[in-house]
């Protein structure tokens, strides 16, 4: 709240934080608490409830409540005299957003953010809700102050009946079960679900859904399954075509509340972005199409341009509103574009964006296509390049004009798990769209994070403004060691395994269940009263911590062959296996993450001879290469090699071209044989998919089980 002079009324404990969110809310005259003892000692002394708030700086709701019933000084004067108010950033502390949400879905059938919960001051919620109308919610205080006081016995029993409830559900626990073909039943679930007509899966309103669209991307590279070919590319189809992807700047929002993916809640997370551009560069490889390819590049873009802060690190969000309006920043009407382009580039935009006088949202238009930009080419007698050229002039004249608007809160916190996943995406994306400057942001990034927020004491999870806070949890943890493998496999740079390694050693001591297996989300050092430490590997807007945490520790495994990781990740398995054969849709990115354990690599880089050998496969203009990089002391037998070992050979394969090989005598053999050391290059002119390369490692004493690597299908 402000005076007359624009200067706040109000200041309370929050102006000492360093969360965007927190500070938004610093002026209320809410008597606000953050998260932490000194609240729930409050409570406990004066024998009040405490009025949970739990948010994030770019949810559109929040803002609304805000301004509605905590800058209102009735409702204000009454909060402050009844309850104890914390406000809470869900992305410092995801672990407990997943409690409080767990707690609010079981008691109202439904969640979201704002999420308001009134606890017992030893953390248990008798009462949980969403945003609430402001001349409900001061009906809500003042009947839950009638509540607690008259009825403290029903109300606390309650709170005890839900706090069981939610450390059950969050738990995760389950029988162990034979997993079976973990990947067809979770396909199957969402063929079954697949939206045949807009893609994507459900009703309104509309998410991406990235974990699940991988686990379909999956089954096509393994299976050939053309339903789930189908799957694929609609959705991608209509998302990239969709108002919920900026057609001026690149880049996703976070989900739509139409069906037909039209009208977007503005707002752009990092980690749409991270999980979308690893997605379309995946599929413009497997699919070869290349409006998947324009797409990933922009998003990398976007993220680049604008999401990037000048140390490389990545900022979290950008908001929904601007001015006081929802989209307001991303929307146009027909007068805008005539201001900003020539007559015949009005013409096409309003043509190819589907603009109208009306508009399609509260008298404006948000952009976006009708179809393929290859079909409108191919209709308006275009060349696809001609198109392509003129499209690029409006773009970049659009997203000049639009940037001498007033912008959308940038919510500039660096959050470890969050830029872990862009990290890992952009080195992906890399290697399937053969950018290496990809490559160089994600070392960039990662180098920040390893200097700024890894010491030893552990991992921080956020950083503003340069100082580091809240310790890490294990989704930073996780997303940080399956980056640093990821890193690890594109650049054979040994500081990477060894950091990986590093950090999941710490994360096996924080937080794995050494009685059930899995891992816990939090640590339990942490502030404030935690009612549970939950588990919660079902996937969500991101990848569950614990399916990265399984990603992580199969790259490692596949890397190193490990007996301790691998030892590891069979207990994780096992300890989700009753839940995964149950449902496994909803652990898609942990589905995704065991078909390379349990049945293979796919992927264009990959090790064998316990890490001492890396093959990556290449296109070329004649067909594609197998570049295989062997350790010092190691080598892999000849393509001419006879007797008892396995010469490496490219099977079911005709135009290749192999190495001169070299001749060597081993200690163990009492003849030379043929062999390859250092760096060798297989040409394969006309692969047929998948191409097998079959090989057997030797060092001067013995030889290592001949092996086999699959490699998918790349553009």
């Amino acid at each position: 709240m402000t005076d007359d002079s624009e200067k706040p009324g109000y200041c309370n404990r929050l102006a000492e934080e360093d969360s965007p969110y927190l500070l938004q809310h610093a002026h209320n005259p809410v008597d606000w608490y953050p998260w932490g003892d000194e609240a729930f000692n409050k409570a406990r002394l004066e024998d009040k409830p405490v009025f949970l708030s739990i948010g994030y700086s770019t949810c559109h709701w929040c803002h609304v409540m805000e301004h509605e019933s905590f800058d209102n000084d009735e409702i204000a004067g009454y909060l402050n005299e009844h309850f104890v108010a914390i406000k809470l950033d869900r992305e410092q502390r995801p672990d407990l957003d997943d409690i409080y949400m767990t707690g609010t879905q079981l008691m109202t059938g439904h969640g979201g953010w704002p999420m308001s919960n009134f606890l017992s001051a030893d953390g248990k919620p008798f009462y949980s809700g969403t945003y609430f109308p402001p001349a409900n919610f001061m009906q809500l205080l003042q009947q839950l102050t009638e509540v607690w006081s008259t009825r403290r016995t029903e109300v606390l029993a309650q709170a005890d009946k839900m706090a069981v409830a939610i450390e059950q559900y969050t738990a995760a626990k389950s029988n162990n079960a034979q997993l079976g073909d973990l990947l067809s039943l979770a396909v199957n679930e969402l063929h079954g679900r697949f939206d045949s007509v807009h893609g994507g899966f459900g009703e309104a309103p509309k998410f991406p859904n990235e974990s699940q669209l991988g686990v379909v991307m999956t089954d096509w590279l393994r299976t050939g399954n053309e339903q789930s070919e189908t799957v694929l590319r609609l959705t991608l189809d209509r998302l990239y075509q969709g108002g919920i992807c900026d057609q001026i700047a690149g880049g996703f929002h976070r989900y739509t509340v139409d069906q037909h993916w039209l009208v977007p809640h503005f707002e752009k997370m990092l980690y749409n972005q991270a999980q979308l551009l690893s997605l379309y560069a995946k599929a413009y490889s497997v699919l070869g199409d290349q409006a998947y390819k324009r797409v990933a590049l922009e998003i990398a873009e976007y993220v680049l341009r604008d999401m990037c802060a000048p140390d490389g690190a990545f900022y979290s969000a950008t908001d929904a509103d601007s001015e006081g309006e929802e989209g307001l920043f991303f929307v146009w009407t027909v007068q805008e574009l005539e201001e900003a382009l020539s007559k015949e580039d009005v013409e096409l935009a309003v043509e190819l964006y589907g603009v109208t006088e009306n508009g399609n949202f509260e008298g404006h238009n948000i952009l976006h296509l009708g179809g393929s930009l290859e079909a409108y080419a191919k209709e308006h007698g275009l060349t696809l390049d001609a198109l392509l050229l003129r499209l690029a002039t409006i773009k970049n004249t659009l997203y000049t004009r639009r940037e001498q608007r007033v912008h959308p809160l940038r919510d500039e916190k660096i959050i470890t798990g969050w830029n872990s996943m862009m990290i890992s995406s952009l080195s992906i994306a890399a290697t399937y769209l053969g950018k290496t400057s990809l490559l160089d942001a994600a070392l960039r990034a990662a180098e920040f994070l390893w200097e700024k927020h890894w010491d030893d004491d552990g991992l921080w999870r956020i950083s503003l403004n340069g100082h580091p806070s809240i310790t890490g949890n294990l989704e930073d943890y996780s997303a940080f060691a399956e980056a640093t493998m990821l890193l690890y496999a594109r650049t054979d740079e040994n500081k990477w395994l060894v950091r990986g390694r590093s950090i999941i050693q710490q994360m096996n001591e924080l937080f794995w269940d050494e009685d059930g297996g899995g891992y816990f989300l939090s640590h339990i050092a942490d502030a404030g009263p935690l009612i549970t430490r939950p588990k919660s590997p079902m996937d969500g807007a991101t990848p569950s911590a614990n399916s990265i945490a399984i990603s992580a520790l199969t790259q490692c495994w596949l890397m190193t062959k490990d007996p301790a990781i691998e030892q590891k990740l069979n207990a994780a398995e096992n300890a989700f296996s009753g839940l995964l054969t149950s449902s496994p849709s909803a652990f898609s990115y942990m589905v995704t993450a065991m078909q390379n354990h349990l049945h293979g690599q796919r992927d264009p880089i990959q090790f064998a001879a316990e890490g001492k050998v890396r093959a990556i496969l290449s296109r070329t203009d004649d067909g594609v290469t197998l570049d295989l990089a062997l350790q010092e002391g190691w080598h892999v037998n000849g393509y001419d090699t006879v007797g008892e070992l396995l010469p490496t050979t490219v099977l079911d394969h005709h135009d290749v071209v192999y190495p001169e090989s070299i001749t060597r005598k081993l200690a163990f053999m009492d003849e030379e044989i043929s062999l390859y050391e250092g760096h060798v290059t297989i040409a394969i002119s006309s692969p047929c998919w998948p191409i097998t390369l079959q090989l057997q490692a030797c060092d001067d004493t013995r030889c290592l089980a001949p092996e086999l690597l699959l490699f998918a299908k790349i553009a």
